[in-house]
């Protein structure tokens, strides 16, 4: 973020300065006391603890003050609510940017059902090869906390910024978008996830369409071809606007073809108008030219053109546990995607599995936990998932946690269940033999980096 003295702060998110120093120098934002720096703002929110509990410590780390909901025994901001102070100041921070041309950094917001992780690494990659100053979503930092965080922490010279913009609630995106408005939108996917909250699929695409909505009448959005209106925000004027999509799909702006698995990870040709470039991508499966087509098409809505974009592509490295090759003892190959899980998601990926335990001649092992948030058609979806397992041709299927049963039950063939990640992770490597090809796949919650680690640990290469 921008520096800037603490009144001046004051002042602009709407608190009171008690035992403060005004003239204290502002450097940054932290809602973890551990995390903090000198001349950091530590924001005193509330969860499963009181954040007002730890501001002795970020006090003793160099905190310019806390802002919490009432005065405490030191250097405070008071403010109504914590967390709409933090949101205010990124807000704050990027209109004083917008202010100044020269240094106006341009947002681009990504959201989708699944693939936004990829489709963020893939964009922001593409952008520093091309020489851009990016910054960029760490980790999970996608939703209210976390994405005015990642705003702030942002280096004062970024040009642009990419954000995932996640969402369990209708209105979540609009929330975000609020906080941090978008000039470029990207949309990944419209799949079934979280229907809890969004009840169906048409409300999970009204709810991903707010960001499409956001967007101003200069703006451009890339979306996949054939997703629903809702999601596209049409109607909205927009000054670009590019859809994409796989193999065949003769109306998209931007398509992929030559599509093929190769040693060194993922190969296909990009085609844009009557342009077209080789992308040669280290990362495996070919369930992944989704994302990447939707990373090109942010930064072909950035100004970049086909060829230094696909070039880009070339130095990606994923964020951990989204689709790894792990190569182990007796010629064990794990592909490990179990970062999170939906229907589409796990289809894809035992497709590919499916692919690759064909081509090599090995043993297909599918180690899958439960998805999770998919409301009363749950089970429906598990057995979906466990009868197209049947159908490629999985040899041993093992279910990790209580919904991961329905799996097994329409799956006719060997199938192993597992009560938790931790019972699974003790146990599998029992029933894994020579050259078997696993992949393992599962919502967050099971925890199944667990079980990886432990097989990368007990059938390590000597």
């Amino acid at each position: 973020m921008r520096s800037g003295f603490l009144s001046q702060i004051a002042h602009a998110i709407g608190g009171e300065l008690v035992g403060a120093d005004g003239d204290a120098l502002v450097r940054g934002a932290a809602v973890d006391s551990r995390r903090v720096r000198e001349g950091d703002l530590f924001f005193a929110l509330r969860g499963r603890t009181d954040g007002a509990d730890f501001a002795p410590e970020a006090d003793s780390r160099g905190a310019a003050a806390t802002v919490a909901d009432r005065p405490l025994d030191v250097p405070t901001l008071v403010v109504e609510d914590p967390l709409d102070a933090l949101q205010r100041l990124a807000r704050w921070n990027l209109a004083r940017e917008a202010e100044d041309d020269a240094a106006a950094t341009t947002v681009v917001g990504i959201t989708g059902s699944v693939g936004k992780t990829t489709t963020k690494d893939a964009l922001a990659t593409i952008l520093r090869v091309a020489g851009k100053k990016v910054s960029a979503t760490e980790g999970n930092f996608n939703n209210e906390i976390g994405l005015p965080l990642t705003v702030l922490a942002a280096d004062e010279r970024t040009e642009v910024l990419v954000l995932e913009m996640g969402a369990t609630h209708p209105g979540d995106i609009e929330h975000l978008c609020g906080i941090a408005p978008p000039g470029v939108g990207v949309l990944t996917a419209i799949v079934p996830m979280h229907l809890e909250s969004f009840g169906n699929v048409e409300g999970i695409a009204a709810t991903k369409g707010e960001l499409a909505l956001a967007l101003p009448d200069d703006g451009a959005f890339v979306y996949p071809l054939g997703v629903p209106e809702a999601a596209t925000g049409l109607g909205k004027k927009l000054g670009q606007r590019i859809t994409f999509a796989r193999e065949g799909a003769d109306d998209a702006d931007l398509w992929a073809s030559e599509v093929e698995d190769i040693e060194e990870g993922l190969r296909f040709v990009a085609h844009f108008g009557d342009r077209s470039a080789e992308v040669r991508c280290p990362v495996f499966g070919t369930h992944l030219v989704p994302p990447l087509l939707a990373a090109l098409g942010g930064a072909l809505a950035l100004g970049l053109d086909l060829d230094t974009s696909a070039r880009g592509l070339a130095r990606l490295r994923r964020t951990g546990l989204r689709g790894e090759i792990h190569r182990l003892r007796d010629d064990i190959v794990v592909y490990d995607d179990s970062y999170n899980a939906s229907p589409a998601a796990v289809a894809a990926v035992l497709r590919y599995g499916a692919d690759q335990a064909l081509r090599q001649g090995r043993r297909f092992v599918a180690v899958l936990g439960g998805m999770f948030e998919l409301g009363p058609a749950a089970r429906e979806y598990h057995r979906e998932a466990g009868r197209l397992a049947a159908e490629l041709g999985v040899d041993l299927l093992v279910c990790v946690g209580d919904e991961a049963r329905w799996y097994a039950e329409v799956f006719p063939d060997e199938a192993i269940l597992f009560e938790d990640s931790e019972a699974a992770a003790e146990k599998l490597g029992d029933h894994l033999r020579t050259r078997d090809y696993v992949v393992v796949k599962g919502s967050r919650g099971v925890g199944l980096e667990r079980l990886t680690r432990r097989l990368r640990e007990s059938l390590a290469l000597v």
